[in-house]
Formats: structure tokens, sequence, C-alpha cells
């Protein structure tokens, strides 16, 4: 893992890099009257559409062909212009807990994508290492005009957070804020999920794999298991020397005294923690899913790169992401819409787990 570094960066979106690469040098950029021309609209259609604000105002078919128009003509609006007419940087945070974890740089890409198409821009915020300053950073950001909202991944807000006074303006994932909209993952179904599973196979022992971090997406996750080891008559086993980052040493380490131990069955927290158990299961010649069971949260690209593939809670990163950008792009523009959104997350039966 790189050590901790300038944790808030602007992330290269679409509508960023069209802004920077679409007018050479020296040339005249293209402005919303060409593109209204062009389009056979009014210069007022081409502005809400572009600013995201054309919902119940201009047909879907009409919006498309406004930014089919927009894209072929290489227009970019601007955005600093935009924050002076509105007050509003067209920039939103993305909370996350770990930059260098391959999940948030999938997240990063698919909100990239899902914000451009809003003409929003991102910019990422890390709380790993930051645990006591993060909201007062955020809410910084928030209060200056540098960023419009913000969008949370994973974390609780304290109770006398500098952000409530933000509520308005930001979306939680995965830890829903009361009252506030939110991001909603079917986590704890997948989990009583994966337990069943193991406990069909014949396991009457889980033990578990947690992540070492001050999150409460963790915290959570671990209260999921408890329970669904309750509901299904199996005995969870955890240890305080069964914690791990995802430091690949670190994780082998930890995985190694598991093994020890002589445990079954794990559910882990997280797939780096039940990747680098499955690669000490490896190195010890201990046999999976014969010896030991895995599951994992996530379904990272790497769970399908190693032989079993990895059982694991599938956390669909395209999915969440979008979902997370509407929601707040709709509070931003004043719309009325459902505060929170579920998204599903599948348990995935590889060959890590029997049965």
């Amino acid at each position: 893992m790189p050590r901790n570094r300038s944790t808030t960066h602007p992330a290269t979106s679409a509508a960023g890099a069209s802004s920077a690469s679409a007018t050479p040098p020296g040339a005249t950029p293209t402005t919303a009257t060409e593109v209204a021309r062009a389009a056979g609209v009014s210069q007022s259609a081409v502005s809400l559409v572009m600013s995201g604000k054309s919902g119940g105002r201009i047909s879907a078919s009409t919006a498309e062909h406004i930014r089919e128009v927009a894209h072929s003509l290489g227009y970019s609006p601007n955005l600093a212009a935009r924050a002076l007419r509105t007050g509003s940087s067209g920039l939103l945070g993305l909370v996350v807990l770990d930059a260098s974890h391959p999940f948030y740089g999938q997240m990063l890409s698919a909100a990239d994508d899902a914000a451009a198409s809003r003409d929003l821009s991102l910019s990422m915020i890390q709380t790993r290492g930051h645990a006591a300053t993060w909201e007062q950073r955020l809410a910084d950001q928030l209060s200056s005009g540098h960023l419009a909202g913000a969008i949370v991944c994973g974390e609780r807000l304290a109770d006398a957070s500098p952000l409530r006074a933000w509520a308005d303006r930001l979306v939680f994932v995965e830890v829903p804020e009361p009252g506030m909209r939110s991001v909603v993952l079917a986590t704890a179904a997948a989990t009583d999920a994966a337990v069943a599973h193991l406990a069909a196979a014949g396991c009457t022992e889980v033990a578990y794999l947690a992540a070492d971090y001050p999150s409460a997406v963790f915290a959570g996750r671990f209260a999921d298991c408890v329970a669904a080891a309750d509901r299904h008559g199996v005995a969870l086993r955890a240890d305080p020397a069964w914690r791990a980052t995802f430091d690949v040493e670190t994780a082998t380490a930890v995985a190694g005294r598991m093994l020890d131990a002589g445990v079954r069955a794990v559910v882990c927290d997280d797939d780096l923690l039940a990747l680098a158990l499955h690669r000490a299961a490896a190195g010890r010649g201990v046999r999976v899913p014969e010896d030991l069971e895995i599951v994992g949260v996530g379904d990272l690209d790497a769970a399908r790169l190693v032989s079993p593939e990895l059982t694991t809670v599938r956390l669909p990163a395209a999915e969440i992401a979008a979902a997370a950008v509407d929601l707040v792009a709709d509070a931003l523009a004043g719309h009325e819409t459902a505060s929170v959104r579920t998204v599903a997350t599948p348990l995935v039966l590889r060959g890590t787990t029997t049965g």
C-alpha cells in the first residue's frame, strides 16, 4: 500500500477532458449558441440539458439529440463561468476509505462517467489516516463553494459533524444516515446467503477475517455476519489478532495466524483479505475448498484470476456509482426524487466453497 500522501485530488473526467482537448490552442471554443443552431433548438434548451436541469421540461429524445450535437462539436460548458453565475462549482467530492483499493478505482471511473453525463466533475477525498479531519475538510470545501456536493462511501458522520449543515448536498453509500439521501447495498442478505451456504456444506464454525480500519462499513459487515451465524446455528469465531489492513504482507501474516489456529471456513471483510488467505493456504499446501472454504466481498477482477476462483459478494461499482451521482445531481437541481436507492449485491458462488 502506498504511504499516505495528499488525499484530495481532482479526477480526470470526461467533462474536464473535453474542455482541455476539444478546442485546439488558439481556436475559438464552441458556444452554446452554436450548439443550439446546429441542433435546431433554443439556447435555453441547450443550457437546461447541459446543466442537468431538463427533466420534465425537454423530451428525452431532444435532450439526447442536444448532447450528441454538443459532443460532435466539441462543446464543453464553462464550469468556472457557471460557478460565478449559479454559485455551484459543478464539482462533486467522492469520499472513500482507501484510494489505492481496486474497488474504489472502479467507483471513481464509474462515478466520473456518470458525473460527466450530468455536466459535473469529481474530486476524491481519502479517509484512511484522516479519520479525525476528513469531515471538516469536506465541510470547508462545501462551504467555500469549491464543491457543489459529495458522495460519502462507507463512513458515518459524527454526532457533531460540521457536514450535518450540508445534508441536502450529500449522498451516503452503504452506511446510510437517517433522513439523508443514501444508496443502500443489500450486503446483509448476501452475507446471510454466504453463511447459509457454508452451513449447508456442513460447516459448524465460521471464522471472520476483519479489515483493520475504523470504518463503519466494516463494523456493519461484521454485525451482519454475527446475525447470520446466529440465524443458521453456526458458531462465529472472531479474534482481535485476526484483523488486517489491505497491505499484502500484513494480510498474509494474519492469514497465517488463522491457518495456525486450524480454521476451516472463513468469511472475509474484503476480497483483498480473502485473496491473501487463499495465497497463504496455497503456500502451506492447504487445499481450497476441501480443507478451507473462503468467502470474500467485492468481486474484484482478481477474484477470478486465482485457482480455484473466489466465492464472493458482488459489489457492482458502476451501478452503485450511477445511483449515487443521480441522487446528488437531482438534489442539486432541486428535483423531488426518492431519497434512498437500494442496489442488489448477490453472492457469487465459485470454487473456494463447496456445494
